[in-house]
């Protein structure tokens, strides 16, 4: 298969085949980067810091959800591919919203799974402990912003939009401002997804 086929074939599923494989690389690199090893213990914990960050976060997720339909409508953007987004003058369709209402759900929940992952990292970093050095790459001393926590909702985030931009197959200017900025919108709310189901986890008291 040539270059060029590979690549028109993958990019339809452009979006979701890089946030599943981002998500997967956090879970399974950072935690052992972190606690020292592939240990039962590391992803014993780190699936419990997931359990906790995605069941705080589900109603955000929903909402983020639903009522980001009007892009979808418009036409400004959607978490779907842009294949399924209703022309001028066409009926909405139900299975394009309920695709988008998906996605942006299962988007904002693979957000906050890295920036959950991340919280492991703003421990290490707030203890003293130096993961970074033994892999070989440089530490961060006195990093405060962004924390790792919102840093892996805007990786996420990041991801989404160049990866969105790009399943439209045509070049910016042709997209206009309004699909742009749409897009770059409805990324925002995936950046902040981490620290939404922190303060929702907080709001309970917990």
């Amino acid at each position: 298969m040539s270059l060029s086929r590979f690549v028109g074939r993958f990019r339809p599923y452009s979006v979701p085949i890089c946030l599943f494989t981002a998500v997967v690389a956090a879970v399974l690199f950072v935690p052992a980067l972190v606690l020292g090893g592939p240990t039962g213990r590391t992803y014993a914990l780190t699936v419990a810091v997931l359990i906790v960050a995605i069941s705080s976060v589900l109603p955000y997720a929903a909402a983020v959800g639903v009522l980001t339909v009007p892009f979808f409508y418009t036409g400004l953007g959607s978490y779907a591919a842009p294949s399924v987004l209703p022309a001028d003058g066409e009926p909405l369709a139900l299975t394009g919203v309920l695709r988008h209402v998906v996605a942006g759900i299962s988007y904002v929940v693979a957000a906050t799974a890295v920036g959950a992952v991340g919280i492991g990292l703003d421990f290490a970093a707030s203890s003293g402990s130096e993961p970074f050095p033994a892999v070989g790459l440089p530490s961060f001393p006195a990093l405060g912003f962004p924390p790792f926590l919102l840093l892996g909702g805007v990786v996420i985030a990041g991801v989404y939009v160049i990866a969105q931009l790009w399943r439209y197959e045509k070049p910016i200017r042709e997209l206009g401002w309004k699909t742009v900025s749409g897009t770059v919108v409805l990324g925002a709310f995936l950046a902040v997804s981490p620290l939404i189901a922190l303060w929702i986890f907080g709001s309970y008291g917990f």
